[in-house]
């Protein structure tokens, strides 16, 4: 029963964490964005490969509202190959 006390603090903060994730939105061409300032942009990393890649961006828009919008885009390999 004691153990019981000491998971159920744990499982309501997961729930929280996750509840705080702001929507996923996926752009498309001609998509508006209000955006104020670029919290991250995620994008996998392989100089060595070249290939269309899929990428996140953090951002807030200009109500302080955090929004994540994720796009297609060339990876690095393609940028850096000559």
């Amino acid at each position: 029963m004691k153990l019981s006390y000491l998971v159920l603090p744990f499982c309501c903060a997961a729930s929280l964490a996750q509840a705080a994730e702001p929507p996923v939105q996926q752009y498309h061409y001609g998509l508006p964005l209000d955006i104020a300032k670029v919290i991250s942009i995620d994008a996998p990393y392989d100089p060595y490969v070249c290939e269309i890649i899929d990428a996140r961006m953090t951002y807030l828009n200009s109500a302080g509202e955090t929004r994540v919008v994720t796009y297609r885009k060339l990876s690095a390999g393609c940028l850096l190959k000559t």
